[in-house]
């Protein structure tokens, strides 16, 4: 074969794997599954002068998605999960863990979906990253 064939062809074939897979229909979450615990995350935003996440009464709430509370800061924090039982009052854990920049970190396991939390920062310095619960 020629080269300008064996171009010809490769092109042709290109096209027809790439037409093929433009008109092959996307899969639904019903077909899949669930969404994966870090494809909810949420965004987070906490301004500077207060320790916690979120504020003023609002709080967070656990799903399906995740068996854990998982934090991705955009800075290096220290940070705790404070819950908010049913029966009333809050309970933060008792010490912090070291979350790095841009990685992942699971802040609390094995916490039943629908529970309501608030991160506690350690820290008034502002702070943002992402969260899945």
């Amino acid at each position: 074969m020629t080269l300008r064939k064996t171009m010809t062809a490769c092109l042709f074939s290109a096209v027809l794997v790439g037409g093929a897979l433009a008109v092959a229909p996307a899969a639904s979450a019903g077909e899949f599954g669930a969404l994966s615990c870090y494809g909810s995350a949420k965004s987070y935003s906490k301004p500077a002068g207060n320790r916690w996440y979120p504020q003023g009464g609002a709080y967070l709430t656990t799903t399906g998605n995740c068996n854990d509370i998982n934090i991705k800061p955009n800075t290096t924090t220290s940070i705790a999960v404070c819950f908010l039982p049913s029966s009333g009052g809050t309970s933060c854990q008792s010490s912090f863990k070291t979350a790095p920049a841009g990685q992942w970190t699971v802040v609390a396991t094995d916490v039943r979906d629908g529970t309501r939390f608030y991160f506690d920062f350690g820290s008034t310095s502002a702070n943002s990253g992402v969260w899945a619960a």
